[in-house]
């Protein structure tokens, strides 16, 4: 082994702690790919049934961006932190880490777009709901932006953070960077709140709110929206505690495992819907409002049944699905262009038999 007079002038435990940095470094930027491959291939035949094999929706569209968008970061972002090539110039280190963060934030949004959509679905297309979304969302997004361009404009890296040791890196990057997580989870709380109160409305949650039980569309949509955001939460708070209290030199540490987790859990969130709606016995829980086609549902014939709200309710003959709200929706029917509705209503009722019966 060469010796390298620069050494001298570092302390050997500054030198020992730097090493464990990039050491750990690219063990977590590693560790999410493996994640990634296991869960695509997991899921890969719903994959293909419910993305591939139907008519390309807006779903489907941001399914294929989360899952091979955040797919390719992770791994580009993987292999530059392991290849010492991307180091051996600061100017491309410093490319690297100033261009990061957009693809990541873009991954980010996607996924929140589909959140969006499936809340918007729970209240019936509200527009209410719809503009404060929108307002929250477009706010999130300036607000993010204005840290990470503050954080990049102010940051210093390196490609050699020790002799010997070469890798990119910060330096210094200002105070402002770590709380960029803060508008994520300010407008997430948002989009579970407006889940959580449609399930504590329906009286969905009974005594355990994380159960895996996804009975019909209704539940894939408040589950999956609140399982999303309490494991996204988890990952922003680390990520923000990690920033703050151990400084810059860990600041690429968490970054791989909070991008996985966002794409896993978007991904898992369009099949799991799809899931939902192939997989409905007894009555069919096909929206009859144009939002349909962006959860991809099939199509059904002239005549869809669109279940609102449905709870279960215990009978002495059995538990029997109680619909609250049917409309029936005749989109091909000729008289004045319009569908004609008839509106079912017995919330407060037991059902007799084993499905709601619809008056034509």
């Amino acid at each position: 082994m060469s010796y390298n007079p620069d050494l001298a002038n570092y302390d050997p435990q500054a030198f020992a702690l730097a090493a464990h940095n990039v050491w750990v470094t690219r063990v977590c930027q590693l560790c999410p790919c493996i994640i990634f491959c296991y869960d695509y291939l997991l899921t890969l035949d719903r994959e293909v049934e419910f993305i591939w094999r139907r008519p390309m929706r807006f779903s489907n569209i941001l399914y294929i961006i989360v899952r091979f968008g955040g797919g390719a970061l992770i791994f580009l972002s993987a292999s530059a932190f392991m290849s010492k090539h991307t180091s051996k110039e600061v100017c491309f280190c410093s490319l690297f880490l100033n261009i990061q963060g957009w693809p990541s934030f873009c991954i980010l949004w996607a996924v929140q777009l589909i959140l969006q959509l499936r809340v918007y679905a729970l209240y019936r297309r509200s527009l209410a709901v719809l503009i404060a979304m929108a307002v929250g969302f477009t706010m999130e997004v300036i607000v993010m932006s204005i840290f990470l361009g503050i954080g990049m404009a102010e940051n210093t890296n390196t490609n050699k953070p020790m002799p010997n040791i070469r890798i990119c890196a910060v330096t210094h990057a200002p105070p402002v960077l770590a709380y960029v997580w803060l508008p994520d989870i300010v407008f997430g709380t948002f989009l579970f709140v407006l889940a959580g109160r449609i399930g504590f409305k329906r009286g969905r949650f009974g005594f355990n709110i994380f159960r895996m039980e996804r009975k019909d569309l209704v539940d894939a949509l408040v589950y999956g929206n609140l399982h999303y955001f309490f494991c996204i939460l988890v990952a922003n708070v680390v990520n923000t505690g990690i920033w703050q209290g151990l400084g810059f030199s860990w600041f690429e540490a968490p970054e791989g495992f909070a991008a996985v987790i966002e794409i896993v859990l978007g991904c898992r969130m369009v099949l799991d819907l799809n899931s939902a709606v192939s997989d409905s016995d007894g009555l069919r829980l096909l929206d009859s409002f144009p939002l349909r086609d962006s959860f991809g549902v099939r199509e059904g014939p002239s005549t869809l049944y669109s279940a609102v709200s449905t709870y279960d309710l215990e009978t002495p003959q059995g538990q029997h699905r109680h619909t609250q709200e049917i409309e029936l929706a005749s989109p091909t029917s000729p008289e004045s262009g319009e569908s004609s509705r008839v509106l079912i209503e017995g919330a407060n009722e037991l059902c007799s038999s084993p499905l709601p019966t619809v008056v034509h």
